[in-house]
């Protein structure tokens, strides 16, 4: 129960407390939040990078394999959150500014649903062609989609609209 119920909710949970108190009320694009966290995912980084070259997780990488990581999935595996965090908010902080907040709910749970057919049902779509093709470009760019543009942005709008719901304030639209 611990780690398959309670564990699971752990990160969407971080997910919607940060879009509720980031993303919240914002009227302009939350630039300095995304370099704050780019700051600590640099510092990340130096920590991890010497682990990650003693247990040789960079062997044979290459420059794009490292842009990729770097970008995408952290250089580290449980540092995914930090670059899922900053194209999540980049994503949901633009859906946010130019649609409504229903709109941006829409759009971010069609993501959040492509995602899922590329990890937890791709053993039900890797065998249709089209699919298959179009699953297999966006791993060539992000690598899996448990990531910050089909996970995080669904949660981080949740944690707006609910906060919003909560507090009585009302999104336009």
């Amino acid at each position: 129960f611990l780690t398959r119920v309670i564990a699971r909710l752990t990160v969407p949970f971080f997910f919607m407390v940060t879009g509720q108190f980031v993303l919240s009320g914002q009227k302009k694009f939350p630039r300095p939040y995304i370099k704050k966290i780019l700051v600590l995912y640099g510092i990340s980084i130096l920590f991890y990078v010497p682990v990650g070259i003693y247990a040789g997780h960079y062997q044979g990488l290459t420059v794009l394999a490292c842009i990729k990581m770097l970008l995408f999935e952290g250089t580290f595996y449980h540092l995914w959150y930090f670059p899922a965090l900053i194209l999540g908010i980049g994503v949901a902080g633009l859906l946010l500014r130019y649609c409504s907040g229903s709109m941006a709910l829409v759009f971010t749970g069609i993501l959040y649903v492509l995602g899922l057919f590329g990890d937890s049902y791709w053993g039900f779509i890797e065998n249709i062609p089209v699919v298959s093709f179009v699953y297999e470009g966006i791993f060539t760019v992000f690598g899996y989609t448990r990531n910050g543009l089909f996970f995080a942005p669904l949660f981080l709008v949740l944690g707006v609209l609910l906060g919003e719901e909560y507090s009585g304030k009302q999104r336009r639209g």
